[in-house]
C-alpha cells in the first residue's frame, strides 16, 4: 500500500500544504480539490494511482492547511500560489486533473504558463451562464458563528442535499473544512465568477478531457465546455455526482490512467 506523505512548500505568500504519493517516475500528475475541500478528498484516488503515477495533491489557499489568502483574491492569485509551490517542489512539467474550483485553476494555470501542463482533466469544467451564477450567488451566506450552532446545519444539509448517498464520515469532513475555510470559501466562489474561463480554456492547446458525473452539479457544462475545446474529450460517467472522488474513486482512476499515457 503507498505511504501518502504530508508537507509543506514555501512561497512567497505562505505555505502550500500538499499530499504526496511517490512510489514511480515520470511526470507527476498534480490533484487540485473543489471548494470546500482540501488535498484529502483525493487520498483513495491517489492510493488507486501510485502504481501508475507520482502525484500530488495540493491544498488551495484558504483551504485544508495552507495559508490564508488576502480579501479579494482571483482564480490567478491561487494559480499562480499553487504554481509556485509546485516550483518549491520541483516540478517542472506535469500532467494535471481538477475538479470543480480546481479545474478553474488548472485552466488559469495553464493559460498563464502555456509549456507547464502537458495534459489535463476538468472534472465539473465551471463554464457557467448568467442564470448559473446568479443562482449560485443565492444560494452563498456571508460567514457567520451562530450562537444555535445553526451555521453548522445549515453546511451540513447543503452538502447532504447534493449527493444524498454520500456517508456521513464524508459529509462531516466537508461540513468542518466549510467551517475552517471560513470566509475563503464564498470568496473562491467568487473568483471562479470573474475568471474568463471560457476565453482561457478556448485558447489552450493541450489535449485535455472535460468529464462529469451524470448527477453532478456542474454536469450542464459538460458539452458547452467540450464545444470549445481545440484539442479536446468528453466523457459523462452515469450514476455519479459531485463527490465522485470519494464514492467511486476507481472509474476516475480509470480515467486518468487511459487519459495520461
Amino acid at each position: 500500500m503507498s505511504i501518502i506523505r504530508k508537507g509543506y512548500a514555501e512561497t512567497s505568500e505562505g505555505q502550500v500544504h500538499y499530499r504526496e504519493a511517490h512510489r514511480v517516475s515520470g511526470t507527476p500528475l498534480v490533484l487540485l480539490h473543489q471548494t470546500a475541500s482540501s488535498g484529502v478528498m483525493f487520498e483513495p484516488l491517489m492510493t488507486l494511482l501510485s502504481d501508475s503515477f507520482h502525484t500530488l495533491a495540493l491544498d488551495t489557499p484558504g483551504f485544508g492547511a495552507s495559508f490564508p489568502p488576502p480579501g479579494g483574491f482571483s482564480i490567478r492569485y491561487l494559480s499562480d500560489s499553487l504554481y509556485a509551490a509546485l516550483h518549491q517542489l520541483g516540478v517542472e512539467s506535469c500532467f494535471m486533473f481538477g475538479h470543480h474550483t480546481g479545474s478553474a485553476i488548472a485552466v488559469q494555470m495553464a493559460y498563464d504558463h502555456p509549456d507547464f501542463i502537458q495534459k489535463m482533466i476538468l472534472s465539473g469544467a465551471p463554464l457557467l451562464n448568467e442564470t448559473q451564477i446568479n443562482g449560485l450567488k443565492a444560494s452563498l451566506k456571508p460567514f457567520a458563528i451562530a450562537e444555535d450552532g445553526s451555521h453548522l446545519t445549515q453546511v451540513w444539509e447543503r452538502i447532504r442535499k447534493r449527493d444524498s448517498a454520500l456517508p456521513l464520515d464524508t459529509v462531516h469532513r466537508e461540513v468542518l473544512l466549510t467551517q475552517s475555510a471560513r470566509e475563503a470559501a464564498q470568496g473562491a466562489y467568487q473568483a471562479v465568477f470573474e475568471q474568463p474561463f471560457a476565453e482561457q480554456l478556448s485558447a489552450l492547446e493541450i489535449p485535455i478531457l472535460v468529464m462529469s458525473g451524470e448527477n453532478d452539479t456542474l454536469r450542464a457544462s459538460l458539452e458547452p465546455a467540450f464545444s470549445i475545446l481545440k484539442n479536446g474529450a468528453m466523457k459523462l460517467i452515469p450514476n455519479e455526482g459531485p463527490y465522485i472522488c470519494d464514492q467511486n474513486p476507481q472509474a476516475v482512476a480509470d480515467i486518468l490512467k487511459e487519459f495520461f499515457v
